[in-house]
């Protein structure tokens, strides 16, 4: 090999060394900047959400009272026309009040809504892209015609069973330690 050509390869080494160890420099000047740019960790983050879908069933005893009880999916067969709980359990777990905390939950497409417990909860009939109540919520159906006049749309009042997302938002703070639940209600299809 021509001693030319083992210079620009050895020169060629050297200039990928060099990149390489600047690269490696930099990034390592850089991080103690990029910690000290970086905001404060959100409050929000520290409250935390755990779910849980139970089954209600009605039971009645020997002495013929119906009593409502609720059961783990798991210990019982779900079948359709069931009636099922959601229940939404959050905590702060942080050491300061949670301000602007918002709950978004979809309706699982095997489920139909049937109501929620919190009369201030929003619902949303188009995929979560518009919330309100259900009585300002309206839907628009496409009805099938004729290969003739094509295809139009009709507009109604949305129904419980329209429901595709709920959302809580907080009005309150949420205190440091504070728990809660939020629930809605559904059936099997």
């Amino acid at each position: 090999m021509s001693s030319k050509r083992t210079i620009l390869i050895e020169a060629s080494l050297v200039i990928g060394i060099l990149m390489t160890g600047m690269a490696a420099a930099q990034a390592a000047h850089a991080a103690p900047l990029q910690a000290t740019i970086q905001a404060a960790p959100d409050p929000r983050a520290n409250v935390k959400i755990e779910s849980k879908v139970l089954v209600e069933r009605s039971e009645t005893s020997s002495a013929g009272t119906v009593t409502k009880k609720l059961h783990d999916p798991s210990d019982v067969k779900v079948i359709p026309g069931d009636k099922l709980v959601f229940v939404n359990t959050y905590r702060n777990t942080g050491s300061t009040a949670v301000t602007g905390f918002v709950v978004n939950n979809p309706v699982h497409a095997a489920v139909t809504f049937t109501g929620v417990a919190e009369d201030w909860a929003l619902l949303s009939v188009d995929g979560g892209k518009n919330f309100g109540k259900l009585t300002a919520l309206t839907v628009t159906d496409i009805t099938q015609e004729s290969a003739e006049t094509g295809s139009s749309s009709m507009t109604r009042a949305a129904l419980p069973s329209d429901v595709t997302h709920i959302r809580w938002t907080f009005d309150k703070a949420i205190a440091a330690n504070a728990s809660g639940e939020l629930r809605f209600y559904g059936l099997v299809k």
